[in-house]
């Protein structure tokens, strides 16, 4: 009995005490390596977290100086629809020579248009806004003066220059920013206080040029601000340009290899620069997109500018009032674009932009047939509101189609030309104004405004589209570059070139 006893005692407990001491050493191990992984998730998490946190910090300098260019900008194109009766008082002009003061405007922003790609690739993005500001910021001191309307026309033009260089530059900033559909949005909130401090001071029996002081020492403040704050900035393109240099100057082969390597890629990309604002007008996002803003730019300030003289010559003679309901309209504009960027973010910039230039085209017909000062009043807020997301969103979808290579001078290019409509199409209703009448204006705007959703057909939609790059150019370069070299200095050199643009096939 004895030993029976002895051999349950050796097996059957034995067996269930290696039971008992297994399982908990499996379910340790198992529960620490969870507590490891879950402390690797929050370090990751910590990480990440600091490093958003340190790229905001960097940013937020360079995004309050973008907003603050904007506001200069958006006061003068607000501004100037305010003081035009005062302007045409003032030189005792008629409705059709006074309108050459956004003739001459256009001029600039058109000269912009074509300078802005090669300012970039000469000097840099924050040289070229510096260069715009100091361009505004002279003009003003000249047009404060109350010159004579000739010389006033004449600085209008680096007016123009001035403000498409900087808001070129603010687009670029803002639109190579993490969300940045909704900082673009946030971006042209300038204009609401324009009107208010134009009739504010037209009230006091103060003349116009006070406007243009005000603005004048703005404006050089900005151009302080912009040394001190963008004297690091460098778009993505700039970065881009600097490390691909820093890879082609590496001492990686012999040095009579590099060195004619070397030229030949300086050679290349002084050729690029110069083909870049090319194949950025050949694009169809470039130019569709521009003439897309050109007319929308066109509307915004054609209403913002000859509203004004509208309301008070056809529905009040209360011109405090009237300048009130244009401070709605600008309002409604940067209501818009505080409030709007998340529905473009959330259902397309394409799709959404076709249901606010309708809403547009309706709220016109509303301020045009409606005879009642407070419709109009309304009108002009919903019309504000619709017209406040299109800019930035349209900015946005040109993002999403090209490359960061290619992004700085696109939106140069079609933030510019599209400026351009601020001062032409206003132009334009000047002259329609000189020979039909005030009435013409709301014809004109719903024409601009029938062309915009035109033309908004023909731009691309980002989904699906495959982003416009230098990629296939540069490597037809590179080709020809290896052809001239194989017939001048044999199959040796071929290898150093090959190896210099990525192609590391030994011939």
């Amino acid at each position: 009995m004895t030993p029976s006893v002895h051999s349950k005692f050796e097996t059957v407990p034995i067996q269930q005490r290696t039971d008992i001491r297994e399982i908990p050493i499996e379910d340790d191990t198992i529960r620490s390596q969870q507590i490891m992984n879950n402390n690797n998730d929050d370090n990751v998490d910590h990480s990440q977290e600091d490093e958003r946190r340190q790229r905001w910090k960097s940013l937020l300098p360079h995004m309050l100086q973008t907003f603050y260019i904007q506001a200069v900008c958006g006061m003068q194109d607000a501004n100037i629809g305010i003081i035009l009766p005062s302007l045409q008082v003032h030189y005792g002009l008629t409705q059709y020579v006074v309108s050459i003061i956004f003739l001459c405007t256009t001029l600039g922003y058109f000269i912009a248009a074509f300078t802005n790609g090669y300012l970039i690739q000469k000097t840099s993005q924050a040289k070229t806004a510096l260069i715009g500001g100091i361009s505004l910021g002279l003009a003003y001191i000249a047009i404060l003066f109350a010159l004579p309307f000739p010389v006033m026309c004449c600085f209008m033009v680096p007016v123009g220059f001035g403000m498409a260089l900087m808001q070129s530059c603010a687009n670029v900033v803002c639109g190579e920013m993490p969300r940045g559909t909704i900082i673009l949005n946030f971006l042209h909130a300038g204009a609401l206080i324009a009107p208010l401090l134009a009739a504010a001071i037209l009230e006091r029996k103060k003349s116009w040029a006070v406007t243009y002081m005000i603005l004048c020492g703005m404006q050089w403040a900005n151009v302080l601000s912009m040394i001190i704050v963008f004297r690091k900035l460098k778009t993505r393109a700039e970065v881009e340009l600097e490390e691909k240099q820093q890879t082609s100057s590496s001492p990686s082969l012999d040095d009579g290899h590099v060195v004619e390597g070397t030229q030949q890629h300086q050679e290349n990309d002084n050729y690029n620069n110069g083909k870049m604002l090319a194949t950025v007008i050949q694009s169809r996002i470039a130019y569709m997109a521009a003439l897309f803003l050109l007319t929308y730019v066109g509307t915004e300030v054609t209403v913002g500018n000859w509203g004004y003289t509208f309301l008070i010559t056809v529905r009040s003679t209360d011109t405090v009032a009237m300048a009130h309901f244009m401070s709605g309209y600008w309002g409604g504009i940067c209501a818009g674009r505080l409030f709007l960027g998340y529905l473009s973010l959330r259902f397309g910039e394409k799709r959404m932009i076709y249901c606010y230039v309708g809403l547009i085209i309706g709220m016109l017909f509303v301020f045009w047939f409606v005879p009642v000062a407070g419709a109009s009043a309304a009108a002009l807020a919903i019309m504000g509101i619709a017209l406040g997301p299109i800019y930035p969103s349209t900015v946005s979808l040109t993002n999403k189609v090209v490359s960061p290579q290619l992004f700085a001078i696109t939106i140069g290019f079609i933030s510019a030309f599209g400026s351009g409509g601020s001062a032409l199409f206003p132009y334009i209703t000047g002259v329609l104004i000189g020979s039909v009448g005030i009435r013409s204006v709301m014809p004109m705007c719903v024409a601009m405004a029938i062309l915009m959703f035109v033309t908004w057909v023909f731009v691309p939609n980002p989904v699906g589209k495959k982003k416009i790059t230098m990629k296939e150019e540069e490597t037809d370069i590179h080709m020809e570059t290896i052809r001239q070299t194989a017939t001048t200095s044999g199959t040796g050199t071929i290898l150093v070139n090959s190896r210099l643009h990525g192609n590391t096939t030994d011939h």
